[in-house]
C-alpha cells in the first residue's frame, strides 16, 4: 500500500505558521477524499504533495490578487496586466489538473425523462409520437 505520511510542512514552509496550518489541513482533507474514493495510490500521493504546495501558494496569493484585480496602473500611468493575477490563474489551472488526475472528472448524469402527464391541446395536431 502507498505511504501516507504527511510531509514535513514546517521545514517546507520554514516557520510560516499560517502556511503550515493550511498545508496540514489541505493534506488531511484531500487524503481523506482520496481514501474514500479508493484512490490513495502512490501516484496520487505524489500528486497530493504537489497539490498541497500549490494550494498553499494559491491561498497566500489570491486575496491580494483579487483585491487588486487583473489590471493595474503601470509606472507610466497605463494599464498593465498583474503578475500576481497571472500567478493565481496559473496556480488555479495547476490545481484543477491535479484534482482531475487524482479524482477524475465528474460525469454528469443524464436528465431523467419525465413521464407524460395526460394530454395537451396540441396532441390532436402533432399525433401520438411527437
Amino acid at each position: 500500500m502507498a505511504r501516507k505520511r504527511m510531509p514535513r510542512f514546517d521545514a517546507i514552509f520554514r516557520g510560516d505558521e499560517e502556511r503550515i496550518e493550511i498545508a496540514r489541513s489541505v493534506w488531511k482533507e484531500t487524503l481523506s477524499a482520496l481514501e474514500k474514493a479508493n484512490a490513495a495510490i502512490p501516484v496520487n500521493l505524489a500528486r497530493l504533495d504537489r497539490y498541497v504546495r500549490a494550494r498553499v501558494e494559491f491561498e497566500a496569493l489570491y486575496p491580494a490578487a483579487a483585491e487588486a484585480g487583473p489590471v493595474t496602473k503601470g509606472p507610466n500611468g497605463g494599464d498593465v496586466f498583474s503578475f500576481e493575477w497571472s500567478a493565481v490563474e496559473k496556480l488555479n489551472d495547476r490545481l484543477l489538473k491535479l484534482e482531475k488526475a487524482m479524482f477524475g472528472e465528474a460525469q454528469p448524469r443524464p436528465a431523467a425523462e419525465k413521464p407524460k402527464q395526460g394530454s395537451a391541446p396540441a396532441d390532436e395536431f402533432l399525433g401520438p409520437n411527437h
